[in-house]
């Protein structure tokens, strides 16, 4: 289950919610499969806030790497609150109506810190009687309200995890990495010296691919460095921040070829894999 981003990683930010007067309205929220757009290839979801005084559509998006998360209702409550259609409905409800889902369990708290009580429950009238709305009117021969009621209920399918997923867990904790390697307010002293070298093993196929392959083949100082060395024979040592580049873009790699892809994306794991090692932390949470 994907655990909830807050911060700057996640468009839930706390201080512009709080900063939105408290009112006595009431939102209910959910996501349903849109079933027209749907294929077996790819699923379409989307989340919507309803107000319950007039049925009001407060917030609609598209949900992107489906199905819903609770970062995906995170982002939805937050639009709904301050960015509704009219600009004078920015507010914080008194009471959000919400399906009973183990996803949404995380972000209770942090809405109940924010003044807002959160009622879980099977059924969301105002919600469903739009959803509905939307899934009949589009389609030539669409379900009956039977059967949507029914599907609305159902728990969200388990999503799987893709290379994509790996790839933006790789490119997060590196740079969660790199800054922890600098002093901050919380932590003045950080866990190491972010100017000591760090010696990586790499293979000649995979430097190849590293300065041939990457952007790293434009970089001006680290290329010629990592050649140097390798001419040398010498076991690649970087800082951290050079490293971090270097994860990034292979986790990332401007490149077509699926396959090429997924050979970059294997060296970044196996490169992330030593440096925790090496730092004596915790390492990015990927597929074998």
């Amino acid at each position: 289950m994907e655990l909830l981003k807050l911060g700057k990683s996640s468009p839930f930010v706390k201080r512009d919610i709080r900063s939105l007067p408290l009112t006595d309205a009431e939102c209910e929220a959910d996501f349903f499969l849109d079933p027209v757009r749907s294929t077996q290839c790819q699923e379409h979801w989307k989340g919507m806030v309803i107000e319950r005084e007039f049925g009001a559509l407060l917030a609609m998006e598209d949900v992107r790497l489906p199905p819903p998360t609770v970062n995906h209702l995170a982002s939805l409550l937050f639009y709904a609150m301050t960015r509704p259609p009219n600009y004078e409905d920015r507010q914080r409800p008194r009471r959000i109506y919400l399906r009973d889902r183990p996803q949404w369990q995380e972000l209770l708290p942090h809405l109940q810190q924010l003044g807002m009580e959160v009622v879980l429950g099977q059924d969301l009238p105002w919600f469903d009687e739009a959803a509905i709305e939307w899934i009949q009117r589009r389609g030539e021969h669409p379900p009956s309200v039977e059967e949507i009621r029914a599907v609305l209920r159902k728990p969200f399918p388990q999503r799987k995890r893709t290379s994509f997923d790996d790839a933006m867990a790789l490119m997060e904790w590196s740079d969660a990495m790199f800054k922890a390697a600098y002093p901050t307010r919380k932590d003045a002293v950080p866990f190491c010296d972010p100017e000591t070298p760090i010696p990586i093993r790499l293979a000649a196929d995979e430097l190849e691919a590293i300065l041939t392959q990457t952007e790293i083949a434009k970089t001006k100082k680290l290329l010629p460095r990592m050649e140097a060395m390798a001419a040398e024979g010498k076991t690649i040592d970087l800082e951290i921040n050079d490293w971090s580049r270097i994860i990034l873009a292979l986790s990332a790699p401007k490149i077509d070829a699926e396959s090429a892809r997924r050979r970059l994306l294997t060296m970044a794991k196996g490169i992330a894999t030593q440096l925790a090692e090496a730092l004596n932390i915790d390492g990015p949470t990927v597929r074998k």
